[in-house]
């Protein structure tokens, strides 16, 4: 795949060197839904029946994307999240790989920041994972070509349970090298080696899978500090 090349100017927001990032997109699964938010058609009309898995009265305010919205003083441009969704599948119309390209607003404008949080339902479905590793290089080579302007923060898998530990190594394995692959204005949130693991992950769910809001607040710092970091090399 190619290695994006992006124009970045460095301003000061909030004490975080940054680029001018005003906008912010996510492309996900379950985990990234909301009622109202991930099939918001008045945001993308390719989002309108996408299915959720979080409404009310869970807050909107209490999740992870939301979170980091506002304490980047960030504005959501499209949230183009599938619950239940696979990031493999080109073949299937409601992929990661394809709603990939539905990530600006109606009006044509496209997200400063992607946050690209999916591949737990492909594990889960045991995907083979050199599809999953053909299908993420494909992911990031739509976003680099689509939204050039963009950095893309790529949050890995969580280690949720010691069973699937090796099969989760592998698949951000792929995760990693495909980030690096695709240049510099990608890198990664490192959910794997956060507090949010194992019996810590199931007992801040609200189903065992679906993070409850401590589990989202844990989300939502682990992505800032990648941030934060990444701005700041």
């Amino acid at each position: 795949m190619p290695n994006c090349v992006h124009r970045v100017i460095i301003i000061e927001k909030g004490g975080l060197a940054v680029q001018s990032i005003q906008t912010v997109s996510i492309l996900g699964d379950s985990i990234s839904t909301y009622r109202g938010a991930s099939n918001d058609s008045n945001a993308n009309e390719t989002t309108r029946y996408n299915p959720y898995f979080y409404k009310a009265p869970f807050p909107l305010e209490k999740t992870y994307w939301m979170l980091l919205i506002k304490s980047l003083s960030l504005m959501l441009c499209v949230n183009n999240s599938w619950s239940g969704g696979n990031l493999s599948g080109r073949d299937n119309p409601d992929a990661g790989v394809n709603r990939a390209y539905h990530l600006a607003d109606n009006n044509g404008t496209k997200p400063d920041l992607i946050i690209l949080f999916m591949g737990i339902n492909d594990l889960g479905r045991k995907v083979d994972p050199e599809i999953f590793a053909a299908d993420y290089q494909k992911t990031l080579a739509i976003l680099c070509e689509t939204y050039p302007n963009a950095f893309v923060c790529c949050v890995n898998l969580p280690n949720r349970d010691p069973i699937m530990k090796v099969q989760t190594e592998l698949f951000n394995e792929i995760i990693e090298k495909s980030v690096t692959q695709a240049g510099k204005a990608f890198f990664i949130a490192d959910l794997f080696h956060s507090e949010l693991q194992n019996e810590r992950y199931y007992n801040n769910t609200v189903d065992g899978l679906h993070p409850d809001e401590d589990g989202m607040k844990i989300i939502a710092d682990v992505i800032r500090d990648a941030i934060t970091k990444y701005f700041h090399k």
